[in-house]
């Protein structure tokens, strides 16, 4: 999420979105044109309610399944290049060739721990992150005295280490439809409408119900745009960190 809910500060704003909504919603029951309209009415019965926070609660906890799997997958890939890394490191001093393959492997930790795919410079930074693991594989297949058996599971490691490195720039340019955003947001404010609709002729109450709510709904929102873009909050500091711990290990 490159341009919208990518920055602590809005993902502070994003939490003040429904504030804004029950502010609105107070005001037009007090105030505004629909004021009379409204205090007279006699509302809706609360089983009325219930079936549209259902509907609220069911999206939110998809929409935060998303972002807790994105997150574990984060978290998996990045420990996967470094399990990878790990491997090939230790069959290279198994098959006595550590010599030639462990500087190829410390040039590609080293530009892989400098990748930031938010950057401008992103295309650079990959291409010299491609070098380095091609020169890394023409290590593995060029060398010579090495047995077959070791060779070929030096070569696997190679193949899960792009495969990790790939999915992990793809996941941190992965992002959410804003249809789904869009979706939570009006489910939510239905579900503050309802409220009020429930507790009409009863101010206090009515203020008290829709202030927890916005108190739950601005929480869920902060929480799921965290989760929704690890690379960009929780795990801003990867995979350099991890990546770095295993380049001072080889």
């Amino acid at each position: 999420m490159s341009d919208w809910l990518s920055s602590p500060l809005q993902i502070a704003l994003s939490a003040m979105v429904p504030v804004a909504m029950a502010l609105l919603l107070f005001t037009v029951e007090s105030r505004g044109p629909l004021a009379p309209a409204i205090q007279a009415s006699k509302g809706v019965v609360a089983p009325y309610f219930s079936s549209v926070a259902i509907v609220f609660g069911l999206f939110a906890a998809l929409l935060a399944n998303d972002a807790w799997q994105k997150d574990g997958t984060a978290r998996y890939t990045v420990q996967a290049e470094a399990d990878s890394v790990h491997l090939i490191a230790q069959l290279a001093r198994a098959g006595g060739i550590e010599t030639v393959v462990l500087p190829k492997l410390k040039a590609y930790v080293d530009a892989a721990s400098a990748e930031d795919p938010y950057s401008a410079s992103i295309g650079a930074s990959r291409g010299k992150t491609g070098k380095a693991y091609q020169e890394l594989l023409a290590s593995l297949t060029q060398t010579s005295g090495v047995d077959a058996t070791t060779r070929t599971a030096m070569l696997g490691g190679a193949r899960d280490l792009l495969r990790a490195h790939d999915d992990r720039l793809y996941l941190a340019n992965d992002i959410t439809a804003p249809i789904k955003w869009l979706s939570i947001l009006v489910f939510g404010g239905i579900t503050q409408i309802a409220l009020l609709l429930v507790h009409v002729g009863n101010r206090r109450a009515l203020r008290i119900a829709v202030s927890l709510f916005t108190v739950a709904f601005s929480f869920c929102l902060v929480v799921v745009a965290i989760f929704d873009s690890p690379f960009e909050t929780i795990l801003s500091d990867e995979p350099g960190a991890t990546l770095g711990l295993v380049l001072k290990s080889l």
